[in-house]
């Protein structure tokens, strides 16, 4: 079991040990805890998330590699709502709702370089890189207009490491705050270490929250990531719930106790080679045989060792880690849409954004690498990719994980089919809708059971 962290001086939701299992003689008089499922397909509940939920939650918007020299700039967008992210003449990081406001036009579309100025294409109003305004044509026609009325709306932006997040409340809680015990808890992940390779937006015939409850959970590894369950100890994830983020550390390097009979070494080395074959210098198709277990040691220790070498040739240097850190992912789940999903040499963020309709939406993946430290190279902006859901080149996980969200939503609309139904382990899940509730303002509570204490 690994050891639980404790963070201090944040308020928590939940702290502790959960697990799929029921622990001693079984669940005892406790309920289940259910949720309506009309909140994955309903146009009510999706118009109240758009007028009460993204315009006031803190959200990844971009990475620094999108913007990290003076005049780089991104757009952002989440339903009817745009950002526009930039790096200013003096180098400060910036973001404004994207809009003219002489007719309420969009000023950016996409990502790029070199900007020297916000000018409308429409009536060529123009603003500076600080948002304010620098000119109207024909600006005696108006009258007398006071520049500072004219400035461009600014939205909060702030960092978590190389990832930027934006609010577009102006009276925001400090992003740190909304964060709660999470960047401290991850502290040891080194995050400032990361840089974003490229980001690929799939569209998904599913609600938002469907997608981002596949990536929120993993009780459901063992139906949809069998190979996975011989390195992967899926009853044995520590949980920790803050406000508005929850945190899953799962353990590789060791098969879940699901398994019966016990898988071999040799099966366990199998697995490992299939699942992370690029990551850990192995052929997938011919891992060869399983390396001889020191005295004193595991296959856990074994596979960190592997791991640590193809590493070392590729010019990364992970003796900071230990075994066990290399071996763990640890997964947050940041309220309302974000996954980030930490390896010591490796991050993954994943980003569900509404669609037309409660039954689509946009799964964004940013994948980062880590790079050595003492790289004194500029960050390059990520390469940018729209895919097919069903482009079968995601990796064996993630090709799995797409191919359920094809046919997952369906279900939501069965007459028959009221509420769903969430284990413990599940509880980042439940995490989410306790937010949901909290922003739009449901009293009472919608959710029946018996929540976690």
């Amino acid at each position: 079991m690994n050891e639980i962290i404790e963070p201090t001086e944040v308020p928590v939701r939940v702290i502790g040990t959960l697990r799929s299992r029921s622990e001693g003689a079984g669940p005892g008089e406790r309920r289940p805890i259910t949720v309506p499922a009309s909140r994955y397909v309903s146009g009510e509940f999706a118009k109240l998330e758009e007028e009460l939920v993204w315009p006031r939650a803190w959200q990844m918007a971009a990475t620094l590699d999108d913007v990290a020299n003076i005049g780089d700039f991104t757009e952002f967008s989440i339903g009817k709502l745009s950002a526009i992210v930039l790096r200013d003449d003096e180098g400060q990081l910036r973001a404004f709702q994207n809009v003219c406001m002489h007719r309420g036009i969009e000023l950016c579309s996409g990502s790029g370089s070199g900007l020297t100025e916000l000018r409308c294409g429409f009536h060529r109003w123009c603003w500076n890189l600080d948002g304010s305004l620098k000119e109207i044509p024909s600006r005696r026609d108006f009258g007398v207009i006071d520049s500072d009325d004219y400035g461009l709306r600014p939205v909060a932006v702030d960092t978590w490491g190389p990832l930027v997040f934006i609010n577009f409340d102006a009276d925001a809680e400090p992003l740190a705050d909304y964060l709660g015990g999470a960047p401290a808890d991850a502290a040891h992940q080194a995050i400032d270490g990361f840089r974003c390779r490229f980001e690929i937006t799939v569209a998904v015939p599913a609600n938002w929250k469907t997608a981002a409850d596949g990536f929120s959970e993993t009780y459901h590894v063992q139906g949809l990531h069998p190979e996975l369950l011989r390195i992967y100890d899926d009853l044995d994830s520590h949980q920790v719930l803050w406000e508005h983020v929850g945190r899953s550390r799962q353990p590789y390097g060791r098969p879940s106790p699901r398994l019966r009979p016990v898988p071999s070494d040799q099966e366990i080395w199998d697995a490992f080679a299939t699942v992370f074959s690029a990551r850990v210098g192995l052929d997938a198709a011919a891992p060869g045989h399983v390396p001889v277990v020191p005295e004193g040691q595991t296959l856990m220790n074994v596979m960190a060792d592997q791991l640590r070498t193809a590493r070392a040739a590729q010019g990364l240097d992970l003796s900071a880690f230990t075994d066990e850190e290399l071996m763990t992912l640890d997964q947050y789940n940041v309220f309302p849409n974000i996954t980030v999903l930490f390896f010591p040499d490796l991050l993954s963020v994943l980003r569900t954004r509404p669609g037309n309709s409660p039954d689509e939406c946009f799964l964004d993946v940013f994948q980062f690498d880590r790079v050595a430290s003492d790289d004194a190279s500029p960050r390059t902006r990520p390469m940018k990719l729209e895919m097919a859901i069903d482009a079968g080149s995601f990796g064996t996980v993630f090709n799995q994980d797409f191919a359920m969200l094809v046919s997952a939503q369906r279900g939501l609309h069965q007459p028959g089919f009221e509420r769903i139904t969430l284990a413990q382990e599940e509880s980042r899940i439940l995490n989410t809708h306790l937010n949901l509730e909290s922003f739009i303002g449901i009293h009472p509570s919608e959710i029946e059971g018996d929540l976690p204490a």
